[in-house]
């Protein structure tokens, strides 16, 4: 909670810094253009820089609704 950030972008000319090396390694592909999360459905051929972004797509292929809504009456999923 001390609010440091040692892990530091070393990219010339960008000055971010993160809590953690995780974040570090997400921000990097920001200048890599790694994304090596791939949908795993045939004929797609999206790739994500994160593991929950690419879980969020293939959502889009499965139709999943995973949040219902709570108003008793509506019954309605996004």
């Amino acid at each position: 909670h001390t609010g440091e950030k040692p892990y530091k972008c070393s990219e010339d000319l960008c000055s971010k810094a993160f809590k953690t090396s995780g974040d570090l390694q997400k921000h990097i592909r920001t200048h890599t253009g790694e994304r090596p999360f791939k949908c795993p459905f045939v004929g797609c051929g999206r790739s994500f820089t994160t593991s929950h972004t690419r879980r969020v797509h293939v959502r889009t292929h499965t139709g999943e609704r995973p949040y219902l809504c709570p108003e008793p009456t509506c019954g309605r999923g996004f």
